[in-house]
């Protein structure tokens, strides 16, 4: 797995609690890892594979996934 990569999560990912809208898809920034986690940071991306999640301030979060909890779709479409 590396940068840019599109990945699935195998739940769907709401970033607002109270929010109806749900992630199931993302766009690999980095992967860490420290002893023996792993740890994805990604971009969400809405379900057309198209439009990246911004917050209410208006930038691009980044959220934290397990390995287990993804699995890579590989390269991600040329935008």
């Amino acid at each position: 797995m590396k940068q840019g990569d599109l990945v699935r999560f195998k739940q769907p990912f709401a970033p607002i609690v109270t929010s109806p809208q749900f992630y199931s898809f993302g766009v690999v920034i980095d992967v860490v890892s420290e002893g023996l986690s792993t740890e994805v940071l990604v971009y969400l991306r809405d379900l057309d594979g198209e439009t990246i999640y911004v917050d209410e301030t208006g930038a691009q979060a980044i959220y934290s996934f397990q390995m287990d909890e993804i699995e890579c779709m590989g390269d991600r479409p040329s935008d």
